[in-house]
């Protein structure tokens, strides 16, 4: 049977809004476990609608192919409604009842607020004990409500062959060294020394802070942020540092694009494959989309970020992309679970995009050979009395370090280096965020 796949957003928004509510339930009841009646396919197979961000995997097909074998397991219609603003169109849909059966949460969604939207999936305990991550999409109560469907290693996507041309041998282990290789590859190639995706700011730039803990090198450092009271900008720490290359680099107007207000996030697959550029900062999801764009798939390479911690090693944090999780209005939530279960643990989804499985008896992949002399690390789980406590702070100082809106630090930065205002902006830009910071903390923590 060939079945329709929705992908414009605003025809899966008419269509789930004509449909009343999204519908699952593989069974042969005709109701699910909310006690409504399941919506069925044309040959009475129960419908499951699955939300997802990742439009190109249901554009071309893959999503599709990858469920078949659940689907027939299970006797049931996986439908997958995949929208390119993510984010922005859950929040209006999730405004109702009608957001899917199965989603990726969106990470604006605050964790004390999950059981309000979503069901849960196991305690930690139970869940830990299987899954990487477990804590991401943690309540106070230690109920999970997500699962992550893959994870990154953080680092830095490359061309290996552009590298190479610029007669660079040896990776940066330093911002310095990472800055003195992109300008040889602007003195000794055509291409982009570093590409920004400033176009699609709102996401792109928000990849920098994926970088904050692999370059402390510790594992507790954001229980210590709220444990010691750090500064959240102290030069010791893991923000300053990064967001001082992403300045010191924005700030180089030869080793970044003419006009980094018309990048081209699709058109910059290509053009890396091509040679066009250099380097970008994204997560090791990206190397599976690159790579299939790319002349030679073997030139897409991996580094650890250049940054190299106090005790003179580089590491590496392992994180998660969205978290899978049920909604609280399935029609048939044990079903719903199911698939996610399979989705995150069986499908191979993962392994496919390069991409660190959520189940931790999975393998690394091997796109990430370059990270030998790097130490993989996860971040340390929350002390239940700090649980939720750096989101609440976060929100409530109105930093947001996962935030990439107009008013976000980063985007200050950004739009100071590209204008070369200089270190003193600089310096100005991370006082005040050290301020709000501080003031929210002490209020929420005393």
């Amino acid at each position: 049977m060939n079945k329709k796949r929705i992908i414009s957003a605003m025809l899966a928004c008419v269509v789930s809004m004509s449909a009343a509510a999204a519908l699952s339930g593989c069974d042969s009841s005709s109701e699910g476990s909310s006690g409504k009646s399941a919506k069925k396919s044309e040959d009475g197979k129960a419908v499951l609608e699955v939300l997802t961000h990742r439009t190109d995997r249901v554009d071309d097909g893959s999503l599709d192919e990858m469920t078949k074998a659940f689907e027939e397991e299970n006797n049931c219609d996986v439908q997958y409604v995949a929208y390119q603003d993510y984010t922005g169109t859950i929040a209006t849909r999730m405004g109702t009842d009608d957001y899917g059966d199965v989603l990726m949460i969106p990470d604006d969604v605050e964790l004390k607020d999950l059981g309000n939207f979503f069901e849960p999936l196991g305690t930690y305990d139970e869940m830990s004990a299987t899954y990487r991550w477990a804590d991401r999409k943690m309540d106070a109560d230690k109920n999970v409500y997500g699962i992550a469907y893959g994870g990154n290693a953080v680092g830095v996507l490359y061309n290996k062959k552009v590298w190479s041309d610029a007669g660079i041998t040896d990776l940066p282990k330093t911002p310095d060294e990472f800055l003195a290789d992109l300008q040889l590859i602007a003195d000794k190639t055509d291409a982009i020394p570093y590409y920004t995706q400033y176009a699609d700011a709102s996401w792109t730039i928000t990849q920098w802070q994926s970088l904050v803990l692999s370059a402390t090198g510790d594992p507790e450092y954001e229980n210590k942020l709220l444990t010691d009271k750090l500064d959240l900008f102290a030069e010791d720490g893991g923000y300053y540092p990064v967001y001082k290359l992403m300045f010191d680099l924005f700030s180089t107007p030869s080793v970044i694009e003419e006009d980094h207000m018309t990048t081209e996030w699709e058109s910059s697959k290509v053009w890396m494959g091509e040679g066009k550029i250099g380097t970008m900062m994204m997560g090791s999801w990206a190397i599976a989309q690159f790579r299939e764009q790319a002349e030679n798939p073997d030139d897409i390479g991996y580094m650890p970020v250049p940054i190299t911690a106090a005790d003179g090693k580089q590491y590496a944090e392992t994180a998660p992309d969205y978290c899978v999780g049920v909604s609280k209005h399935a029609d048939n939530k044990e079903l719903a679970k199911k698939y996610v279960e399979w989705f995150t643990g069986e499908s191979g989804f993962a392994e496919k995009e390069g991409m660190i499985p959520a189940k931790k008896d999975s393998a690394l992949p091997d796109n990430l050979s370059e990270f030998e002399n790097a130490e993989f690390f996860e971040k340390a789980a929350t002390p239940e009395e700090l649980v939720g406590k750096f989101n609440e702070i976060d929100t409530k100082s109105g930093v947001g370090v996962y935030n990439g809106d107009t008013d976000n630090f980063k985007i200050k930065l950004a739009e100071a280096a590209f204008a070369g205002k200089g270190e003193d902006e600089f310096k100005a830009i991370i006082a005040a965020e050290n301020e709000k910071w501080a003031a929210a903390r002490d209020e929420i923590l005393g």
